[in-house]
C-alpha cells in the first residue's frame, strides 16, 4: 500500500476529527468543518476512503483512521465500536450484553441493540449483523457507559440485560439460556434492582415468569423482594413459561406464580448444575 497522503482541504477535516477526537464522520459533519458543499463533502469523504484515510460504515457515515495506524491503515474492527455508530440513542443489550457480563457463555454471531427509534432492524456492516430493537420510551431505561474491548459504549447494566432477554427471549436463545443467566449471576446480581426494573415493564407475564424461575433455579432472595414482586404478579389468568408455539401447552402449573410450566426439567436446567 502506498503512503497516504492528503490535501489541504482534506488535511483540514483529519485535523479536525483528530484533535477533536471524533471517530466517526458523516456529510453534514464535513459541509461544516471544511465549508463546502454537500456534493462537494460527498466527494471528498469517498476520495478519504479510497486513500484509506476513513472507513465506510453505512451510506453517508465514515470511521476515522487515524494517522497512528501508519500506511497499513487498519480500519477498528471492534463490532461494538461499529454498533455505536449505527443508530442513536441506543445501548446494547439481550445476548449482547449478557455475555459481555459473563451471564452467558454463548457469544451470538449477532449484535443486538436496543433503540427508542423504530427502524429496519438489520443491518449489516462489514459482514457482521446487527439487530436493532425498538423499545418504547417506558422500557428504554438501565444502561451505562463502559468500556468494551477498547471502546467506550452504552451498555445495559447486567440486571437490566437480564430482563431484556426474558422479555424477548428469542434474543437470547429462549428461555433455559434466561434461566442461565439468573443462575451465574446469583451471586452477583441485585435482586432488588432486577424487581424494580421489572416492575417498568408493565408485563404481567414478565413479572410471573421472573418470579417462577427465581423459584425453580433455587435463588434464594430476600423476602420482602420476592412479596414484592409476588403482589405484583399475581392476576387473573395465566401464562405459560415458553412460547406454546415452540414448547407446547402441556407442563405443570404453578398455583404461586399462575405460570404454566411447558418446558421440561432437562432443557430447561440444559444451561446450569441444579437438580
Amino acid at each position: 500500500m502506498s503512503a497516504r497522503s492528503l490535501s489541504s482541504l482534506e488535511s483540514k477535516l483529519i485535523l479536525h476529527l483528530e484533535w477533536e477526537k471524533q471517530s466517526v464522520v458523516n456529510i453534514e459533519d464535513a459541509m461544516k468543518i471544511m465549508g463546502v458543499s454537500y456534493d462537494h463533502a460527498r466527494q471528498l469523504l469517498h476520495g478519504l476512503m479510497q486513500d484509506h484515510w476513513l472507513a465506510r460504515v453505512q451510506p453517508g457515515k465514515y470511521e476515522l483512521i487515524p494517522a497512528e495506524r501508519g500506511e497499513h491503515a487498519f480500519p477498528d474492527t471492534n463490532p461494538l465500536f461499529l454498533g455505536s455508530v449505527l443508530v442513536q440513542p441506543y445501548y446494547f443489550s439481550y445476548a449482547t450484553a449478557a455475555f459481555f457480563h459473563g451471564l452467558s457463555t454463548q457469544a451470538s454471531q449477532v449484535v443486538f441493540i436496543a433503540t427508542s427509534q423504530d427502524l429496519p432492524r438489520r443491518r449489516l456492516v462489514r459482514e457482521k449483523e446487527y439487530r436493532l430493537i425498538f423499545q418504547p420510551e417506558h422500557k428504554f431505561f438501565g444502561w451505562l457507559e463502559m468500556d468494551a474491548y477498547g471502546s467506550r459504549v452504552n451498555m445495559a447494566e447486567p440486571e437490566k440485560a437480564v430482563l431484556d432477554n426474558l422479555d424477548h427471549p428469542a434474543y437470547a436463545g429462549d428461555i433455559p439460556e434466561v434461566a442461565g443467566m439468573l443462575w451465574r449471576g446469583r451471586n452477583s446480581l441485585k435482586w432488588k434492582k432486577i424487581v424494580e426494573y421489572a416492575i417498568r415493564f408493565r408485563s404481567r407475564a414478565l413479572l410471573q415468569r421472573l418470579g417462577y424461575l427465581l423459584e425453580v433455579v433455587k435463588i434464594p432472595i430476600d423476602p420482602d423482594v420476592r412479596r414484592t414482586l409476588l403482589e405484583k404478579a399475581v392476576a387473573e389468568g395465566k401464562c405459560y413459561l415458553g412460547q406454546p408455539g415452540r414448547w407446547g401447552v402441556g407442563g405443570e402449573y404453578s398455583a404461586t406464580w399462575r405460570v404454566v410450566d411447558n418446558i421440561s426439567r432437562n432443557e430447561l436446567f440444559s444451561e446450569l448444575d441444579v437438580k
